[in-house]
Formats: C-alpha cells, structure tokens, sequence
C-alpha cells in the first residue's frame, strides 16, 4: 500500500485489511493506530448524537477535543510504517559499513518513538473517553465504552513494538527510559479502562 505512495486513510478498509494480511506492512503499529482512531470516533458517536438531542457547551467542548485528537492520531499510521521501513534499512545495511552502528541506533529510536508517541495520544483518547461518561446518553453508552477498549487494545498493541526495539538503542539508559515510559503508559491505560467500564456498568 505504500508503495503506491498513498495515504492509508484513501484505501479501502478491505484493502488495508488484505494488505495486513500479506505484506510486512502496514504491521501492528499503524493497525493499532488506525483501531485508536476508529475507537475515538465511537466515542465521538456518543458525543455527537447525545449533543444533537440536549445541546450542552461542555460536551461540545469535549467534541471538539476528540475531533482534534483524532487529526493528531491519524497521520501515525504512515509515520509507524516509515519508521519501521527505515529501521529495517538501517539493520540491513553492510556490516562493514563504518556508520551502520550510528544508523541503526537513530532508526531505533525513530521506531520506539512512534509507538510511545501513539500510546500518548491513545492515553488522552481514553482520558477523553473517561471525560465523556458523564455527557452520553444512555443508549450511546456501549458505542462510547466499545470505543474506549479499542483505544485501550490499541495502545498495548503499539507498546509491543516499543518492548522490541528499545534494546536496539544507543545505550542502557535510552533503553531503560524507553521501557519506563511505557510501563507507565500500560499501567495508566488498565487504569482508565477499568473506571470507563465500572462507571458504565453502574
């Protein structure tokens, strides 16, 4: 799909998935990022169709925030593919090649920055969603939590590539930053669902 030099987002949701299905990419991280964006947009439904029954500022302001989370969330998927295409560049280069250790090591970070920069927006999403619980109708709710575990998914999925290239960075501390970040990340995620899915059931 990149190949043909075009924006994820302009493909046919089929195509994107067949594609997945057989080519090295798009992997885990655009995926995941493209499940991010799709979850936003339930909670975003929630929103929408609650303000459109009882209009309210505060829950405009939240639309608001979502819509320009959810611009910020989507170009990732290409800068996921772009990463990891030139990290596999930078570790098939020539070991003889006097500059393939300084290559990789940046392309690593390149590849550990994406995921935990998607993982940051995935957690606003879900402080988001957390936000919106209290200014969805009822019959929006299970659109609003659906969307909110989707977020969840995808921000440990897109942790995953962060665990498997953070031992490819330059030296012990950069990996270890790397590691707690995302930690940090997962723990707060399994927070916010577990408030998202017990308020809801209350």
């Amino acid at each position: 799909m990149t190949e043909q030099g075009g924006d994820l987002w302009q493909h046919r949701l089929s195509d994107f998935r067949d594609t997945v299905a057989r080519e090295p990419m798009p992997g885990c991280g655009a995926t995941a990022v493209i499940s991010a964006d799709l979850g936003l947009a339930l909670v975003l439904k929630g929103l929408h169709l609650s303000q459109q029954h009882d209009a309210s500022a505060p829950r405009r302001a939240l639309v608001e925030e979502c819509e320009s989370l959810k611009k910020r969330l989507a170009p990732l998927a290409e800068e996921d593919i772009a990463a990891f295409e030139a990290f596999m560049a930078a570790v098939s280069r020539d070991e003889n090649d006097d500059g393939r250790r300084d290559t990789r090591h940046e392309a690593a970070e390149n590849a550990v920055e994406v995921p935990l920069k998607t993982a940051q927006l995935c957690d606003a999403a879900l402080a988001l969603a957390h936000q919106a619980g209290d200014h969805i109708e009822a019959q929006f709710v299970s659109d609003a939590v659906a969307g909110a575990r989707l977020i969840h998914a995808a921000l440990h999925s897109v942790l995953l590539n962060v665990s498997a290239n953070a031992g490819q960075l330059g030296s012990d501390a950069a990996r270890d930053r790397a590691l707690y970040a995302r930690d940090g990340l997962a723990r707060r995620a399994d927070a916010l669902l577990a408030t998202i899915t017990a308020n809801a059931s209350d």
